[in-house]
């Protein structure tokens, strides 16, 4: 059985952004070699809208086209440039690197226990964010 192709499941925020970005205007009609569902696409469009980087006719706003230089999901680039104007882009940073990795930390599967054991050293309850 085929699986069904990753621009088909995916959120694609980011890559509506990305061709917003190269000049490419008409999303919905756009040659993708595996089209994802329409609906897909206008979702991320609302998003992105939402987030101030499209106008109300869908073009790219000057916020959007900042958002469009960091390689993070929209949202993400959104927080960062919010950061820097609410003065905690250090913090932020941190927060957003955080979140930009599937885990941050490392527990080899013959180590379990022991990393386990130095993760808790830093536990904090109100999560792994804090923790950091």
């Amino acid at each position: 059985p085929m699986s069904v192709p990753e621009i088909q499941r995916a959120n694609l925020g980011n890559t509506v952004l990305q061709l917003k970005a190269m000049g490419v205007n008409d999303i919905i009609h756009f040659d993708f070699m595996d089209p994802p569902p329409i609906q897909t696409l206008v979702n991320a469009m609302e998003t992105l809208y939402s987030l101030g980087a499209l106008d109300e006719e869908g073009l790219l706003t000057r916020m959007g086209r900042r958002m469009a230089e960091f390689p993070l999901d929209p949202t993400l680039s959104k927080v960062l440039l919010a950061a820097v104007d609410l003065s905690c882009a250090e913090e932020m940073l941190t927060i957003v690197a955080m979140l930009s990795v599937e885990s941050l930390f490392y527990r080899p599967k013959d180590k379990a226990a022991e990393a386990d054991q130095k993760k808790s050293k830093f536990y904090q309850p109100e999560g792994d964010h804090l923790t950091l």
